[in-house]
């Protein structure tokens, strides 16, 4: 009798700007998680976007991943299973910073890349062995990467997007960001070959539903290996597909990558901005950036036909109640195809974190208000009312239907996938302002 793995993706119990209301995206985690499963287990997964936990789920081992936003839905799930008597497992990034927490709520925790450490858990299982603590001692091999099993979920209830990683980490190191905590400062990639395996299974470009066969490369930073990135770029060449991803501004600076991204149908690129401040970007770590660029960097993105979807952080300790206006007037005169405003939020195991527990300056850790929405320290140059309704304020600003159009009319650029992605998250500021 094969052993029953239950694997659950939690959502979060109060709605906030940037939840999928309208598109919902098939995590990457437990798929991946799910293909280095010993072949003699029967796995089903639940994504709580999709559907409900049922508690009495007949499952010998249930492993929930948690991010921090969502670790107090996820410990819930994981008590309630716990009475029922099950064997629960946890990992991700909030398990990973934090442990010792996730351990009262779980019989074993993995921490760090869980492609190290899954296996060898589930064998302890079977032998009634189980350990609390499983850590990756060295970073995963994306050589020996496996395809991830996306038989696992029905992903005709998704948007039809297809997720696919080609690299982990970032050497950028900025004090805000969980990745590099995660996944190292080290940069590595996965050969092209076996990104090329996932690619070719994505159908072709539908010339009726423009956005019906669309790859998310999820790669934090696409261009941070040159010659990796132009490998992958002309294998794509051969494929009618279209893309998106994530790229630092310094992408703006090489015609020949920008070029490749063009001509591979590079719908857009998401790159992080954080600050209109060059004293904040070197407090948070992101010299790389220089607004003094950005303007020109999204004009010659926009020569080659390559949409930009900035995004920024509010709440940095140089910022004041003047960084409100200020942000609003860029952004309107902007020609950004997209905008994306966040609360700066100290994730655990971050240096952000770190600093701001050493100052006395955290507010509280109930974990479902670190969702970048909600003000959880206090700031330095304001009020934490003054942060949130500011916040909202620029929202109001620049998610208005005029400064969309105008935004939109001057950028010119793919308004197929743009308009739907604006006009979504205009929704989203509609809905959270009505309390829904």
């Amino acid at each position: 009798m094969s052993l029953k793995i239950l694997l659950i993706s939690p959502i979060g119990l109060k709605k906030i700007l940037g939840a999928e209301f309208f598109f919902k995206l098939p995590f990457l985690g437990l798929p991946t998680i799910a293909a280095y499963t010993p072949p003699d287990c029967e796995i089903k997964m639940v994504d709580e976007r999709i559907r409900q936990v049922d508690f009495e789920e007949d499952g010998d081992l249930i492993g929930i991943t948690v991010m921090t936003p969502l670790a107090t839905r996820a410990y819930e799930i994981a008590d309630a299973f716990k009475r029922r008597g099950k064997k629960v497992v946890m990992g991700g990034m909030h398990v990973s910073a934090l442990p010792d927490e996730a351990l009262q709520h779980c019989d074993a925790v993995a921490i760090g890349e869980g492609e190290q450490v899954w296996p060898q858990m589930v064998e302890d299982f079977k032998r009634g062995e189980l350990r609390q603590i499983y850590k990756a001692e060295k970073l995963f091999d994306l050589a020996a990467a496996q395809p991830p099993r996306w038989d696992i979920i029905d992903k005709g209830l998704y948007s039809p997007v297809d997720f696919i990683e080609t690299t982990r980490g970032c050497p950028i190191n900025c004090n805000f960001c969980a990745v590099t905590q995660f996944y190292g400062a080290k940069y590595r990639t996965k050969p092209v070959n076996l990104v090329e395996e996932m690619v070719a299974k994505v159908k072709p470009v539908d010339k009726v539903l423009a956005l019906k066969n669309l790859i998310f490369f999820v790669d934090d930073n696409i261009i941070a290996n040159r010659k990796h990135c132009m490998e992958l770029l002309n294998m794509l060449k051969t494929y009618n597909i279209q893309w998106i991803g994530q790229a630092s501004i310094s992408v703006a600076k090489d015609d020949e990558i920008l070029k490749l991204m063009s001509e591979t149908r590079c719908l857009g690129l998401l790159i992080g901005m954080e600050s209109l401040s060059e004293e904040t970007l070197a407090e948070c770590g992101k010299r790389i950036n220089k607004p003094a660029e950005y303007e020109w960097a999204v004009a010659k993105l926009h020569r080659y036909g390559i949409g930009v979807k900035a995004t920024f952080m509010i709440g940095f300790d140089n910022d004041d109640p003047s960084v409100f206006p200020k942000m609003a007037r860029f952004i309107r005169k902007s020609s950004f195809d997209s905008v994306y405003f966040s609360i700066l939020t100290p994730y655990p195991g971050t240096r952000l974190y770190q600093k701001l527990e050493e100052e006395g300056r955290l507010l509280h850790n109930d974990w479902e208000k670190y969702d970048t929405a909600h003000v959880v320290f206090r700031p330095k140059k304001m009020t934490v009312q003054q942060l949130e309704q500011g916040f909202i304020w620029l929202y109001k600003k620049t998610l208005s239907l005029g400064s969309i159009v105008l935004r939109l009319a001057r950028a010119r650029t793919n308004p197929q996938f743009f308009l739907p992605d604006n006009l979504a998250f205009r929704a989203c500021l509609l809905k959270m302002l009505r309390g829904g």
